[in-house]
């Protein structure tokens, strides 16, 4: 459909049923999916839904207040695992899981990361994961750890969604730095090279280094975490 003004018939004239809130965050939650958390405006979610915007606005309120419905929706989508799990799995699972599901709605993760986890659906989550980290031994340092575990991996989240604005400039950048890969005078340089040669610009391979890298900073993470607790 189109992004125009909605028609003027009331849905009671037409013989429809009364838009509900969770219609629109529904609406809502799918134009995020489809254009960001800043792509979309509540006129277009209005169309959408074939209403005027003053119905989003009488159901849910203003846009941000829409933003914060798409956020509670979004992390309800995360599994929590279960708290009988090792804290390590506990925190890998839930984020490597939760770097799936953000990844499916571009600008959530910076929204998280910026504003923080302030929507109800957030609270199972987070006190599961402070209690696991207080079980673990992290004491009265658990929340700090737990936010530092969260930021470290769903800002990087962040950057990924932020990469979708520069389409080809991951590869531009292999290809710089592939014709480094024969520099003996600077073996930095080199070695990036080298990585980047065998990369190539495949976009799947890049999606997998992504994968990878994300995996990477999770357990680096999850190492300093643990050098923390080691050293109570």
């Amino acid at each position: 459909m189109a992004d125009s003004a909605p028609r003027r018939r009331s849905r009671a004239s037409a013989g429809l049923p009364p838009i509900t809130a969770e219609q629109i965050i529904d609406a809502a939650v799918e134009l995020t999916g489809e254009r960001g958390l800043d792509g979309w405006s509540i006129r277009q979610i209005a169309t959408k839904l074939d209403v005027w915007p003053g119905v989003v606005a009488h159901h849910v309120g203003d846009r941000e207040a829409v933003v914060m419905g798409i956020t509670d929706r979004v992390i309800s989508r995360i599994p929590v695992p279960g708290e009988e799990q090792p804290w390590r799995e506990w925190f890998r699972a839930m984020l490597v899981d939760g770097r799936a599901v953000l990844r499916e709605f571009p600008g959530v993760a910076r929204r998280l990361c910026v504003v923080g986890p302030n929507v109800p659906s957030a609270l199972p989550t987070i006190d599961t994961g402070i209690r696991v980290l207080m079980k673990a031994g992290f004491g009265d340092q658990a929340p700090t750890v737990y936010r530092y575990l969260f930021n470290s991996a769903f800002t990087l989240v962040a950057v990924e969604d932020d990469r979708g604005s520069f389409p080809t400039a991951r590869a531009d950048m292999g290809r710089a730095m592939a014709a480094y890969a024969e520099d003996e005078s600077r073996p930095g340089l080199a070695a990036v090279g080298t990585s980047a040669r065998g990369r190539g610009t495949d976009p799947e391979a890049l999606a997998a280094e992504e994968t990878d890298f994300f995996r990477f900073t999770v357990e680096r993470s999850l190492d300093g975490a643990e050098a923390m607790l080691a050293g109570r």
